[in-house]
């Protein structure tokens, strides 16, 4: 830009706005704010605002500087207007006149473009600052809950459901909620057990308790259920868990389980877990455990990806296609950020990380050779869990020929569609695992697989029933 053509008016004007972007700077402290300002000023100006950064924070609001820079823009147009009123007012211009009228209107249409360009660079700022600050917020967060944890367990402090020893915590995969767990949770539970379904879409939790004669009562509030003549907590306590986001990484998961376990008072030294995890709940319930490997008795899962999941990954890098043609939420995820460049996507700047990026880059084989040698303390723990990885597996009607016979019938499938019986047995987790039983589930395709079945099929509920009653003799 011709800065040195400018005319007197111009000139003021950018003065005033020169010095209120001191004083937003000054205010600022922020080293990003001053580069994203500076690449506008060299060209304005040819010269860099002064440096009055200190110690290098953000503190602004990215919509009160944009008001601000619009107010600039407003004074550039008035000026340009001002301008043309007073051009068209003379009765016989000057070539001079006429060349000051172009000169303002030319550095006006200049000057607003790169206000713009401001703005537009403000937003990246917001944007790089929000994405760094999720990274670091998860840690913070997880450290938060161990106090937590600590200071209950150190004072003694007790919640609401601190008298019950033996605790089921059921986690959902992605693209799903935790009630077609609590359609099965509801028929495995036994008489004596109470069932919590938390639900986090905003709804009321759900309280069901079957007395000693199998009498059901639900409820919306605890207070209600303990009125009840024949309650105790000598049963099972069942929580069926619904991420606050379906797709929300398994870390993210793991983060907020702990958090309301810990307020219902069931991180304590007394208390042992069960957990039953479905599709991608089970990598979710193995999160968990590596991360609170004493609260933990034992986990069962079906269905589970414990290795990088081939629909996942296309899903992930072709997450258009997933979302508009298939129905996906590839970009569902919480304010979780992973700290793996690998384990990350993009979504308009937006950088995420949830189950889709996690299957994409990670198999769970990775995190427990990590594990295995930053902690073998705690990978010993989870070899001495209990830990059950069933697949679900289909059969169908085929038919076989050949020169010499004919044969058909049902055959049995090796897969539920999604997950191959290979990963689902979590094969790559060495002698983790201690059981490996196969579920046939109804199902076919990939509109339908016999995944979306597994955990309503009879035999899953059976192996609730029974993994629950074996950890709590």
């Amino acid at each position: 830009m011709a800065y040195y053509n400018r005319e007197p008016e111009i000139t003021n004007i950018i003065k005033s706005h020169e010095r209120r972007a001191n004083r937003m700077l000054q205010h600022a402290q922020s080293s990003r704010l001053l580069e994203a300002f500076n690449k506008i000023w060299v060209s304005i100006e040819n010269k860099e605002l002064p440096n009055f950064v200190s110690k290098n924070v953000m503190d602004f609001n990215v919509a009160d500087i944009k008001s601000e820079i619009n107010d600039w823009i407003k004074d550039l147009k008035d000026c340009q207007e001002n301008a043309r009123r007073k051009f068209e007012s003379m009765e016989d211009p000057s070539p001079e006149d006429i060349q000051k009228r172009n000169n303002i209107t030319s550095d006006v249409v200049l000057l607003i473009s790169q206000y713009e360009n401001l703005k537009n660079g403000l937003d990246q700022v917001e944007q790089d600052f929000s994405n760094v600050a999720r990274t670091h917020r998860a840690p913070m967060r997880e450290a938060l809950t161990d106090i937590s944890i600590l200071y209950n367990s150190v004072n003694h402090v007790k919640g609401d459901f601190s008298d019950y020893k033996n605790v089921s915590v059921y986690v959902h995969g992605i693209e799903d909620s935790g009630n077609g767990f609590y359609e099965s949770v509801k028929e495995a539970a036994q008489k004596g057990d109470l069932i919590i379904y938390v639900p986090n879409d905003g709804g009321k939790r759900v309280y069901r308790f079957i007395d000693k004669d199998g009498i059901i009562y639900e409820e919306d509030s605890y207070e209600k259920i303990k009125k009840v003549d024949t309650f105790n907590t000598n049963g099972r306590l069942h929580i069926v868990y619904d991420t606050e986001y379906m797709n929300e990484h398994r870390q993210a998961t793991s983060d907020d389980l702990a958090e309301k376990l810990n307020e219902m008072g069931l991180m304590n030294d007394t208390t042992k877990i069960d957990m039953f995890g479905h599709s991608y709940g089970g990598r979710r319930s193995l999160q968990f455990a590596m991360d609170y490997p004493d609260h933990v008795r034992s986990i069962t899962t079906i269905g589970t990806p414990y290795d990088k999941n081939l629909l996942a990954i296309g899903a992930n890098r072709a997450r258009w296609i997933a979302d508009n043609a298939a129905g996906r939420n590839t970009t569902d995820t919480s304010d979780y950020l992973d700290f793996n460049e690998e384990n990350k996507n993009n979504d308009n700047g937006k950088d995420y990380s949830n189950a889709y990026t996690d299957m994409d880059s990670e198999a769970m084989t990775e995190d427990i050779n990590h594990l295995k040698s930053a902690n073998p303390e705690v990978y010993q723990k989870l070899q001495k869990m209990d830990i059950t990885a069933a697949a679900g597996y289909r059969t169908e009607d085929t038919v076989s020929f050949s020169p010499y016979y004919t044969a058909s019938g049902k055959h049995k499938i090796n897969s539920d569609d999604i997950v191959s019986v290979e990963s689902q047995h979590g094969e790559i987790l060495g002698d983790l695992i201690d059981e490996k039983p196969e579920i046939e589930v109804k199902g076919s395709g990939v509109t339908k697989p016999g995944h979306i079945y597994e955990v309503e099929d009879s035999e899953f509920i059976d192996l609730i029933r029974e993994v629950n009653k074996k950890e709590a003799e």
